[in-house]
């Protein structure tokens, strides 16, 4: 197993089955609240998101309230406070952790198909990335996942749809030529810098801004909520509507450990996480409706929505077939 810590855990017999704390305690010191939270068993959930970003906010308040009667309740531990992404799945896959939210390129270190999922251009909109999470397609690379690692995706939550800032109007790619632009470090991630027109170049998140301010880096690119969170609009003049990515986040457990719950647990967990993912895609994408009315009613960024997204579409289709395995899955998606 990759984490050694891990395996210390389960080898001390402090994980069980799904590593469930039951609650349990004295119920003539609590009060009627605690008893009942004391018959619930406890999944410990992690993630790396602020504590006020949706995934925390909407998610995980969506899924208890869905698991009420089931006795399971989701124990949510956020901001990276267990890890980054790459180590929550290493947790999950060794058993030491319930679950964990992690994005498509960190499940492709296990499963390489799974990364398509980040691809530039890949989805039309939300309608059309939920429908493909939901569909065959993601149900058979699902399906590797589990076979290849025991990793098993319980449900896909929207993350946002990625934008382009800048100091200059991007219209086409040559409007980003010889521009310097910040992107995730990831071959996926310099291959998107390619089809937009600039440079990639990589660097922390939470250097960015810095960055951007001293003109280290000329522009990036994240979701809305990010970029507002993060207030790249006080150092770019521009938010270019360029659609680019359509980007989700999955629920992850262990296979194994998920199926030592009762059946009807089970089913109650898989049911609840699909529930929380319609209240998170609402939670973003009203954040994403507001801070864009905010920014146009303020000026402090200029909303560019003239963006030829066909022209980036196309570059896309021409691209990334030719640089990754997975190229005929993600033109059999994009043509849907």
């Amino acid at each position: 197993m990759k984490n050694s810590r891990a395996t210390t855990f389960l080898a001390a017999g402090a994980a069980i089955a799904l590593g469930l704390t039951a609650c349990v305690g004295d119920e003539a010191e609590v009060d009627d609240g605690e008893a009942e939270a004391a018959d619930s068993d406890e999944l410990r959930f992690a993630h790396v998101y602020d504590p006020d970003h949706p995934v925390e906010t909407c998610g995980v308040p969506a899924i208890n309230d869905a698991m009420e009667d089931s006795g399971l309740q989701i124990n949510s531990y956020a901001a990276g406070q267990l890890g980054n992404e790459e180590e929550l799945l290493e947790q999950v896959q060794s058993g030491a952790l319930d679950l964990a939210v992690a994005g498509p390129s960190f499940l492709g270190v296990w499963e390489e198909n799974a990364e398509l999922f980040d691809a530039t251009y890949l989805f039309s909109d939300v309608d059309h990335f939920e429908e493909t999470l939901n569909g065959e397609i993601a149900e058979d690379i699902w399906g590797d996942l589990r076979e290849s690692s025991g990793l098993d995706v319980i449900s896909s939550w929207y993350y946002g749809t990625r934008q382009v800032t800048s100091d200059v109007e991007v219209t086409t790619s040559d409007d980003l030529s010889g521009q310097t632009l910040r992107v995730p470090e990831a071959p996926l991630y310099q291959t998107m810098a390619e089809i937009l027109g600039g440079s990639p170049t990589s660097m922390a998140l939470g250097e960015v801004y810095l960055g951007l301010q001293q003109g280290t880096i000329d522009g990036q690119e994240n979701p809305i909520p990010t970029i507002a969170s993060n207030s790249f609009e006080e150092v770019q003049d521009y938010i270019n509507l360029t659609d680019h990515v359509i980007q989700g986040v999955m629920v992850v457990g262990n296979e194994e450990a998920l199926s030592g719950l009762p059946d009807d647990q089970q089913q109650a967990l898989r049911d609840a996480s699909q529930e929380a993912a319609d209240e998170v895609r609402e939670c973003i994408e009203d954040e994403e409706e507001s801070y864009l009315e905010e920014w146009e009613e303020s000026g402090e960024i200029e909303i560019n929505d003239g963006v030829d997204t066909d022209h980036f579409r196309e570059r896309a289709a021409e691209l990334i077939p030719n640089e990754f395995e997975w190229g005929d899955i993600y033109l059999e998606i994009q043509e849907d």
